[in-house]
């Protein structure tokens, strides 16, 4: 603690900080959080820090490299801490923290609100984490409401790329809107509903960019991706070739997660996958199902999300979508 708040404050990273602790968490005077701070990342950890410590909170820090994070007896006391908090955060990067110990955090069973703030950048905290979160949220409750029993989706992303898709009854449709207020995890910046789908056929245009990990295709050019019987079977467009082995693996292939973007305050790409898939428009992942949040029987280490940025979507002849903003019905 003494580290972290003995740093001078980036006064601009301190709204998007309470928006995540107060609006995001709903976290207040007197509860434990525990904020694990991948080291590298002290600048947003510190503001996360400060904020806690004016709301009157009690927290636990750690700042944590790669090396520190696989020893047994230091997971155990985190563990422990975690076991007794009312929130969590980690702010980390991509490459960092072994993946592995990033879903242990999120996992855990117990009381914890979690908060998952991994890839968030400085441009993020004072863009997409100033949204109203309850906003947010409404949203997403209004589409997941719309969408749950839907039995197929008709979706136009180009000119000639049509994709059918028809969800999976077994999975759910989950509202990843960032706010929460009972146990579990949200991604941070939130803003999204999402589901594991059932059949995937047609084609469908990344206009708004392919991530292969921190590095991001198709965005000068978009690449067409074709699927049949819920897997990809063709790519084409510049670098067609990187995103055709990035997806090489068990289930690497198949379409696992089918999402919406719901943070309305976020209004036009900038490269950075945890903004854009956030900001109102379509885009499917290839391989991780996200079965924690979706119920899938199923995943896959590999993580492919594509976007579509204004995108025709109609559920069982409903408007979803209509270049990319939201039908009349779904906005209050």
């Amino acid at each position: 603690m003494s580290f972290l708040l003995g740093r001078s404050i980036d006064a601009t990273l301190v709204p998007g900080a309470l928006s995540a602790i107060e609006q995001a968490l709903g976290l207040g005077v007197g509860q434990q959080l525990v904020l694990i701070v991948e080291a590298g990342c002290e600048e947003i950890g510190g503001a996360l820090l400060r904020v806690a410590v004016d709301l009157g909170l009690r927290p636990h820090v750690y700042v944590v490299d790669r090396a520190q994070s696989e020893l047994p007896a230091f997971l155990r006391r985190m563990e422990l801490k975690l076991e007794e908090a009312d929130g969590s955060i980690l702010v980390g990067t991509t490459a960092g923290l072994d993946a592995g110990f990033r879903r242990h955090i999120c996992t855990l069973p117990g009381r914890r609100r979690h908060a998952h703030m991994v890839g968030v950048t400085p441009e993020m905290m004072r863009q997409a984490m100033r949204a109203d979160w309850t906003e947010v949220h409404q949203l997403g409750e209004r589409l997941a409401r719309q969408l749950r029993g839907t039995r197929t989706l008709h979706v136009q992303s180009g000119p000639r790329e049509h994709l059918t898709v028809r969800p999976d009854g077994r999975c759910r449709w989950h509202n990843g809107s960032g706010q929460l207020r009972e146990p579990g995890f949200t991604n941070l910046p939130g803003g999204e509903v999402v589901t594991c789908p059932g059949d995937v056929e047609g084609s469908f245009r990344a206009d708004g960019g392919v991530w292969i990990g921190d590095r991001v295709l198709g965005r000068g050019s978009a690449l067409t991706l074709r699927f049949a019987a819920g897997e990809l079977v063709e790519v084409n467009g510049p670098e067609a070739d990187a995103l055709w082995e990035a997806t090489e693996g068990p289930n690497g292939r198949r379409v696992g997660q089918l999402a919406f973007g719901t943070n309305t305050s976020v209004l036009t790409p900038i490269g950075a996958m945890l903004q854009d898939l956030k900001m109102p428009g379509l885009h499917l992942v290839l391989g991780y199902s996200c079965p924690e949040q979706t119920g899938a029987s199923w995943s896959s280490e590999v993580m492919v999300p594509v976007l579509c940025r204004r995108p025709d979507v109609s559920a069982d002849g409903q408007p979803i979508l209509v270049r990319g903003r939201y039908a009349q019905q779904l906005m209050a």
